[in-house]
């Protein structure tokens, strides 16, 4: 007795037996989305299923993106794109098949007629630009609370059948683990990524997870820190407050990243980045693209401190101190809650030498090693007892024009 037939619809025309085959063999190793709806494109077209379009849509956590999707037409090919949070508010998502499917968790088809119809969404005039006849949107479940969705449309004069939607709603529940197991890696790699960096976030996905592990590298470190913070904390608002603290942090980050520097850590209104020496340069290249982000960073503050006078907001000011130097980069902490952190003389050293900013009214300082290893024309800024380094050391400015 066949029981495949039965569980996978209706045995008349094409069967979803080998596309389900081909998705528990091969489909459960591919991790990449688009890869996924090729190769799903291609067993349906095997199978004689009459598919010219063809996609996927799953929810995600991000802090920028709520969600995420992959595309295939029979005449481009396959692509993805991603969706922030403020798609939810366009006309492009309001009134679509998606949005239904999402709410309702319920199928949706629309045949799609050679005249457009009154109130019909923008996606209908698009598949009817695009040749198409007849499509369905079909809930995707996930473990989640979540709705997920695929779509399917047909440039076949005749349509899809009903036997056509039963096999592709079929079709949904079966993809659906595959395409959930690509969303929460992606998910997971994303908010790694956010929240502890690229790099830390490789340095965990490769297994690097245990209290101690971790290694030496040799880099350049700037510790910038706001002025005045106490004061500011007290009298403004706290959204005030969270939007000053994102401005200076956002300046600070693009300005690093631009120039191959990574957020470390946030700590308080200070931020500590690193320009790991090695596959991105000699030591006095990564130290002039550290200088060079530095002064970026002053210089976009300047064009945000000037939309901030306008509008009556105060001014950020921040002092930033630049150093070279080697230093443990491990996994530290209590045996279930650790963070990967640096620890040595070089990054004392470096938040000693921002310190150093207030008292001498300069808002950027290098140490003599930093200064030793660049080209930018330079002033001392005289010899300094800094706190917990044991003799005095020589600070610079960098001379601007």
């Amino acid at each position: 007795m066949d029981i495949e037939a039965p569980l996978l619809g209706s045995t008349e025309g094409w069967s979803l037996v080998p596309v389900a085959r081909w998705l528990f063999r091969g489909g459960r190793r591919i991790s990449d989305p688009v890869e996924l709806v090729e190769g799903l494109a291609q067993q349906l077209d095997r199978a004689g299923a009459r598919v010219d379009r063809l996609a996927f849509m799953s929810h995600t956590l991000h802090p920028q993106l709520t969600a995420w999707s992959v595309y295939w037409t029979r005449s481009r090919g396959a692509w993805r794109e991603h969706f922030e949070h403020a798609g939810r508010t366009t006309d492009a998502y309001i009134g679509s098949p998606v949005q239904f499917v999402q709410e309702h968790h319920q199928p949706l088809r629309r045949r799609v007629t050679p005249q457009a119809e009154d109130g019909e969404h923008s996606v209908i005039a698009d598949l009817r630009r695009d040749g198409m006849t007849d499509y369905a949107a079909l809930p995707m479940p996930f473990g989640s609370e979540f709705s997920n969705v695929l779509t399917a449309a047909t440039a076949d004069p005749a349509g899809f059948t009903d036997h056509d939607i039963e096999r592709l709603a079929i079709l949904a529940n079966l993809v659906s683990p595959f395409v959930e197991i690509i969303a929460v890696r992606r998910a997971a790699r994303g908010l790694l990524d956010t929240f502890v960096g690229p790099r830390i976030s490789e340095r965990i996905i490769q297994g690097q997870v245990k209290r101690g592990d971790g290694d030496r590298i040799d880099a350049a470190f700037w510790y910038s820190d706001l002025r005045g913070f106490t004061q500011l904390s007290q009298k403004l608002p706290t959204d005030e407050l969270l939007h000053l603290l994102n401005n200076y942090f956002e300046c600070c980050a693009a300005a690093a990243a631009a120039r191959g520097g990574e957020i470390l850590q946030f700590i308080g209104d200070a931020v500590l980045i690193v320009f790991e020496i090695g596959a991105a340069g000699t030591r006095s290249q990564v130290c002039e693209a550290a200088l060079d982000a530095a002064i970026d960073a002053f210089d976009s503050i300047a064009v945000v401190n000037h939309r901030r006078k306008r509008a009556g907001r105060p001014e950020i000011r921040f002092g930033l101190g630049l150093h070279v130097g080697t230093v443990t980069h491990a996994n530290v902490g209590a045996p279930n809650r650790l963070a990967f952190n640096v620890v040595g003389p070089a990054v004392n050293m470096t938040a000693r030498i921002q310190s150093m900013t207030k008292e001498l009214g300069e808002p950027l300082l290098l140490s003599a090693e930093f200064a030793s290893l660049i080209r930018h024309p330079m002033r001392s800024a005289g010899r300094h007892d800094l706190r917990g380094v044991a003799s005095a050391q020589e600070l610079f400015a960098p001379i601007r024009d």
